[in-house]
């Protein structure tokens, strides 16, 4: 069984054992050994992600017939348990660290200039 002691504890999907359908508590400890120290939201993450692969699919919220066409409307989102682990899984995705490339920026002025050597213009003289 878990250690109830460990920071990640708090933040994992319900966990079997004690729940009696939730995360296998040996999977959410192997992936707090992989990921919690380097990014403990995109450990909570991948847990209520893997939790909500789990669950079964929410069912349609309603269906029309008309004649030879059937036409069945959803939630743009599933609702219930498998609603509210995407959700939550979303939830702590959008506190995961960003990397941005470094913006290179041409010097203004100069020869350095890349499009300085594109074409030259010669003044000409009006008068």
């Amino acid at each position: 069984m878990t250690d109830p002691s460990q920071p990640w504890v708090g933040w994992a999907p319900p966990l079997t054992p004690p729940a009696q359908a939730g995360l296998p508590a040996a999977r959410a400890q192997q992936i707090a050994d992989a990921v919690w120290d380097d990014d403990p939201h995109l450990c909570a993450a991948i847990m209520w992600e893997e939790y909500a692969a789990t669950l079964p699919p929410a069912p349609a919220v309603a269906s029309v017939q008309t004649g030879v066409q059937s036409v069945s409307y959803g939630a743009p989102t599933p609702g219930g348990e498998l609603g509210l682990a995407l959700g939550r899984a979303a939830w702590h995705r959008s506190f995961c660290s960003v990397q941005s490339v470094p913006l290179e920026v041409a010097p203004i002025s100069g020869e350095d200039v890349p499009w300085s050597r594109w074409w030259t213009v010669d003044p000409v003289d009006p008068t």
